[in-house]
C-alpha cells in the first residue's frame, strides 16, 4: 500500500482519505459506520501509523496474527519452485515486517527456507543483500533441479536395461528347457505316472512272470530261475528259451528255418486251392 502512495504522488495529510476510498464489502461497511459514529476530520488526520493499527485491531486479532507470524517463520521452499517461495515470502513479510527487521534478519529467515542442498551454498557465499540472495538461489535450486531430473532419468533407462536382460535371460532359459524336453524328457506314462519309454510293467494287461507269477519282468529275467525245472530237458537252473540243450549249430539252424518256410509256403497253396 505504501508503494502506491509513493507512486501516486498522494500528500501526507491526504494518505488516510486515499486510502480509505479504496475499501469494499465488510471493509467498505466497517469504515462508513466509523465516520458516521466519529466523524470525517478527526479519522482523515490520523497518522497513517494509528491509521494501521486502528485496521489491525479490527481485521488482525491477536491469534490471527499469531498464525501469521508461524506461517511465516515456518515458511519453506516447495517441489524446489524457487520462484513461487520468494513471491510468498514477500508477500508474508508485508504482513510481519518486524520479524524481517533489519536487512541481515530477513536474509536469515530466506535461507532458512531453502532446500538443503541449496542452503549450505547460499550461507558460504555471505550474501550481503536480500536482493543478492534471491539472485543467487535461484540459479542453484534450477542446478539441483536439473541433477536430480538427470538422475532420475538415468534410475529409469538402468531399471529398463535389467528388466529387458531379465526378460531376455527367462526367455533363454525357457527356450532351453524346451529343447531339453524335447530331446531327453521321457513322456509320463498313464498307467503308473512315471516316465519311461516303451509299455508299462504295471499294465493290467501284461503277462506274469511264469516263475514267480509276478508282473514287471519276463521270465527270462526272473530272480528265481535258478529254483525253475525246464520241461524240454527237466533241468533245473534256467526254462526251455535258454535251454542249452536246444541251440543249433547256425548251418543247421538255416537248415531248419528253410525248411520250414518251404513246408509253410506249400500248405498256404494248397490251402487256397482246396478253397477254389
Amino acid at each position: 500500500m505504501e508503494t502506491v502512495i509513493d507512486i501516486n504522488g498522494c500528500a501526507k495529510e491526504d494518505i488516510v482519505k486515499f486510502v480509505s476510498q479504496s475499501f469494499k464489502g465488510d471493509a467498505l461497511t466497517w469504515w462508513k459506520a466509523l465516520v458516521q459514529s466519529t466523524g470525517k476530520v478527526p479519522l482523515y488526520n490520523l497518522s497513517w501509523n494509528k491509521f494501521v493499527d486502528l485496521v489491525k485491531d479490527t481485521y488482525c486479532p491477536q491469534h490471527e496474527v499469531e498464525r501469521i507470524e508461524t506461517d511465516f517463520l515456518t515458511l519453506v521452499i516447495k517441489d524446489l519452485d524457487c520462484r513461487s517461495y520468494v513471491t510468498s515470502f514477500n508477500s508474508m513479510s508485508r504482513l510481519v515486517p518486524y520479524l524481517v527487521t533489519p536487512e541481515p534478519k530477513r536474509i536469515a529467515c530466506f535461507i532458512g527456507g531453502l532446500a538443503p542442498k541449496v542452503k549450505g551454498n547460499v550461507k558460504a557465499s555471505k550474501p550481503a543483500t536480500y536482493r543478492s540472495v534471491v539472485d543467487l538461489s535461484l540459479p542453484l535450486t534450477l542446478d539441483v533441479v536439473r541433477s536430480k531430473a538427470k538422475k532420475t532419468t538415468n534410475e529409469g533407462k538402468r531399471k529398463r536395461e535389467e528388466d529387458q536382460s531379465h526378460q531376455s535371460n527367462k526367455k533363454k532359459k525357457g527356450n532351453s528347457r524346451s529343447k531339453k524336453g524335447q530331446s531327453g524328457d521321457k513322456p509320463r506314462c498313464k498307467t503308473c505316472n512315471k516316465r519311461h519309454f516303451g509299455k508299462c510293467n504295471q499294465d493290467p494287461q501284461a503277462k506274469p512272470c511264469g516263475i514267480c507269477k509276478k508282473k514287471g519282468h519276463k521270465t527270462v529275467e526272473c530272480r528265481n530261475i535258478k529254483d525253475s525245472t525246464c520241461y524240454g530237458c527237466n533241468e533245473n537252473g534256467h526254462i526251455n528259451t535258454n535251454c542249452p540243450k536246444n541251440a543249433k549249430k547256425p548251418e543247421e539252424a538255416k537248415k531248419t528255418n528253410a525248411r520250414v518256410f518251404q513246408m509253410n509256403a506249400r500248405e498256404a497253396v494248397n490251402d487256397g486251392n482246396d478253397r477254389f
